[in-house]
């Protein structure tokens, strides 16, 4: 090969890495506009019938913090009004509004859970991991097989703060205690919520408009719901789901 075809194919496979950044970062731009008239959304998310039981693990380490047994939090089931905790709701595809969430995402290992256990933030916005134990954890992120953050966390160590590098579900684990589970669910925008104790979850300042509604929850299968939102209006999406 003759230095004339060896520069080619360099500045071919420069170019190609360029437009592949190039599209990849174009991808998840977000745009802030003013947003007039805007809609809000939201709803109450219910379970019908009764929820599985959240699987209880037995503690063989550090029980004298944790307790001899820990439930997981899978299904968060308010009993009186049927209400569903920890579903996230999302607006796929809507690519300029309102401005982002500017406040930090905080990952507590308190009292060997991680609080809180779902939560929703946006591409670009800041985590900060913390441990409040008396022991030490070891908090490892993963999005799909991809690691995030893996490090260890001395009892009431010094935080860590990363931001959320792109949309999809952030996995929370602790490799020393198994049982610690969480979630971030990560936005390529800011139209998300969490449902609360209640099961009720509100978006607001949405720009009117037709839109594809997601339903995440870490036990369920993804929910979609197209909705209309009405300019200035309270639109409402309310569900009850199943584990079908």
């Amino acid at each position: 090969m003759n230095l004339q075809s060896i520069k080619f194919n360099y500045f071919r496979i420069v170019f190609f890495l360029f437009m592949v950044f190039t599209f990849r970062s174009s991808l998840f731009a977000y745009d802030v506009i003013p947003v007039d008239h805007g809609g809000n959304l939201h709803g109450f998310i219910s379970w019908k019938g009764n929820p599985p039981e959240n699987v209880l693990h037995e503690v063989d380490k550090d029980a004298n913090i944790c307790g001899p047994q820990v439930a997981e939090e899978t299904y968060a089931f308010n009993s009186e009004n049927r209400g569903l905790q920890n579903v996230v709701i999302s607006i796929e595809g809507l690519m300029q509004g309102k401005a982002p969430i500017s406040s930090t995402l905080v990952i507590d290992n308190k009292n060997c859970h991680f609080v809180p256990h779902v939560q929703a933030g946006m591409v670009g916005q800041f985590y900060e991991v913390r441990n409040l134990d008396p022991i030490m954890h070891n908090t490892h992120l993963k999005m799909e097989k991809f690691t995030l953050l893996n490090i260890i966390m001395p009892a009431h160590g010094k935080d860590i703060k990363k931001n959320v590098p792109e949309p999809g579900i952030i996995k929370i684990q602790c490799d020393v205690h198994k049982f610690m589970r969480g979630w971030i669910f990560a936005s390529e925008n800011p139209y998300i919520a969490v449902t609360d104790h209640d099961g009720n979850y509100k978006i607001s300042d949405i720009p009117p408009g037709k839109y594809f509604i997601k339903l995440w929850h870490e036990g369920l299968s993804v929910k979609r719901k197209e909705v209309t939102i009405f300019p200035g209006k309270n639109n409402e999406l309310s569900m009850e789901l199943t584990l079908q």
